[in-house]
């Protein structure tokens, strides 16, 4: 199967040129799609620099501003299923929290399955470098997630993720409606409501060395009501179709 690598970007200068090195280390014939959004450290700058270094592998989308990581896999995710004919598209962080080396174990898993997600506990806590209020937040978010959508995962706000080419195009990213992290859970649930085949992946999470963590508590309260609101549509539509 053909895969394509997908990492949104913004002000990730120091980070991306290690990630690419080490996806591209691989020798498993991943491509990378780098969508920044007008990162004012010239992020798109490098990964244009990038792209002109490795023809054919490494491809840039620019977008004119920022509008939350969802716009951004949005816009990426359309993309590539207009473009090219990849048939399975990975996504990950661009700063180096996910690392590349458990990309085969994705694309395997994939064989099987419609989706796989990257689990930090999975088999117990696989997190570096967290302090304890973030490891319990983290824990707890995903237990409300599991409470008010149903969903049996270990890790549903993760972002490391790989779709087979037509579970992307079945999940409708056109009505996807989140902006911040929630994307990550809404794109999920609406493979679970659609009964896709979801497996997990177990990874270790490291926290970033370089740049600053994106989530702000704008993102939190969109998430907490977001999932509230997901359920709330999902059963809305299923009393529709009855």
């Amino acid at each position: 199967m053909k895969p394509i690598v997908v990492v949104p970007t913004f002000n990730e200068r120091e980070n991306l040129e290690r990630l690419i090195s080490e996806i591209r280390g691989l020798r498993a014939g991943y491509h990378i799609l780098v969508a920044d959004d007008n990162s004012p450290d010239g992020t798109g700058e490098l990964a244009d620099d990038l792209s002109r270094r490795y023809p054919g592998e490494v491809f840039v989308l620019h977008r004119p501003r920022k509008e939350g990581l969802g716009a951004a896999y949005i816009a990426a995710f359309g993309h590539v299923l207009a473009k090219w004919d990849y048939d399975v598209i990975l996504q990950m962080d661009a700063d180096l929290s996910h690392s590349p080396a458990y990309l085969p174990d994705f694309t395997k898993a994939i064989e099987n399955c419609d989706v796989a997600l990257g689990s930090r506990y999975l088999r117990g806590i696989a997190v570096v470098n967290w302090d304890f209020k973030r490891l319990l937040l983290s824990k707890l978010a995903t237990q409300y997630v599991q409470f008010v959508t149903g969903m049996p995962y270990t890790d549903l706000t993760g972002g490391f993720k790989c779709w087979r080419r037509s579970a992307l195009e079945t999940i409708g990213l056109d009505d996807l409606f989140s902006s911040g992290y929630l994307f990550q859970i809404e794109t999920t649930f609406r493979a679970y409501r659609r009964k896709m085949r979801i497996a997990e992946v177990p990874i270790i999470f490291y926290e970033r060395d370089h740049g600053e963590s994106k989530i702000d508590l704008r993102i939190i309260i969109e998430a907490l009501w977001g999932v509230v609101k997901l359920r709330l549509m999902s059963d809305k539509s299923l009393h529709g179709r009855r």
